[in-house]
């Protein structure tokens, strides 16, 4: 069964999906809060807190139905459903009507434009919601944002998914982050120091995947040098593999919060204070500059913003870059320290 390290920003979602685990499995379920919305940034778990309840119901419920859609996919399961043409994704939407439990991830993607298409794929979701909640069918919904944040959502359908319980999960800070190495290190069997765990804790910030990666660069140091890790020397490692393959998002955000003295967890999150919105715009700012990420994704990193988003703070810096000696000092700093 996946294991799901207790950490602080995840706690209220973990006691979220385990009530609705609960309720489903009992002979009540229409008294489950439905539907259950979890939302946060890439990295905070929402994938494995929605297998891990998965797991739970089908251990406690083996007979239970269980559908589970990725929201980028429902726009062609829809056409080939009307098309006529069969295949394992569209059966999948046509029992999504009646299972017992619906899990849609990531409706960051549900509606990519606004366009007609994007009204069609919206309005057959709203039927589909709908349905279910008419019938008291469970259903679980993830995205990166809050349904109310989600841009291209018509407001008729980001009213239904914020009419349950939404739970947000925070980005992992350091202390999470070493638990969750020393977890995942335990379990890999991996004979690595606690000081080693926490010097990537604190330099290597991002979620579980991120972490995951690092374990595996550890278990190949491990195998190549056949003596104990120490830090000096996984820090040449993944210091050297950062200044090879260029500057990361991660990097960027760290270094712009050293130069403003703002924590680079502020510049994730939703906070909209004047010191920390100027910071965040250079970090978007450089990161478009600097990496090959696109709009979408540097938003999600940047607490969870859309492209629009990312693009207007773009501009605003480069506006002020012509007329604001101090920050275009400031961000050509930054920029040479980075590339």
């Amino acid at each position: 069964m996946t294991h799901f390290v207790p950490i602080p920003e995840s706690h209220s979602a973990q006691v979220a999906a385990h009530n609705v685990a609960s309720s489903l499995c009992s002979d009540r379920p229409q008294n489950a809060v439905n539907p259950l919305y979890l939302h946060g940034p890439t990295g905070s778990g929402k994938t494995l807190l929605v297998t891990r309840l998965t797991e739970e119901v089908s251990r406690r419920a083996p007979g239970a139905a269980i559908t589970i859609l990725q929201a980028g996919d429902f726009e062609a399961q829809l056409r080939s459903q009307q098309q006529g043409t069969a295949s394992e994704e569209d059966e999948d939407l046509r029992e999504a009507r009646l299972v017992d439990l619906l899990i849609v991830e990531d409706l960051q993607h549900l509606c990519p434009d606004n366009d007609r298409r994007s009204k069609a794929i919206a309005e057959a979701f709203v039927r589909l919601f709908d349905f279910r909640y008419a019938r008291h069918k469970q259903m679980v919904f993830t995205g990166n944002v809050g349904p109310g944040q989600l841009p291209r959502l018509p407001l008729r359908l980001s009213s239904r998914l914020g009419c349950g319980l939404v739970v947000g999960l925070g980005a992992l800070q350091e202390a999470s982050r070493l638990a969750v190495l020393q977890e995942k290190a335990q379990q890999r069997q991996l004979a690595v120091s606690r000081e080693v765990l926490g010097w990537l804790a604190k330099h290597l910030p991002g979620g579980g995947r991120q972490l995951d990666g690092a374990l595996v660069q550890l278990e190949m140091l491990t195998r190549q040098r056949r003596m104990p890790l120490d830090i000096a020397f996984v820090a040449a490692h993944f210091n050297e593999q950062g200044a090879s393959s260029g500057p990361t998002i991660d990097g960027i955000a760290q270094r712009v919060g050293r130069y403003f003295r703002v924590e680079p967890r502020h510049l994730q999150s939703r906070r909209r204070h004047q010191s920390i919105l100027l910071p965040r715009q250079v970090g978007m700012y450089l990161t478009r500059k600097l990496t090959d990420l696109s709009l979408a994704r540097i938003g999600e990193y940047f607490g969870g913003r859309d492209h629009s988003t990312v693009l207007h703070a773009c501009r605003k810096i480069e506006e002020a870059l012509a007329s604001d000696a101090v920050l275009s000092g400031a961000v050509r700093q930054l920029q040479a320290d980075l590339s």
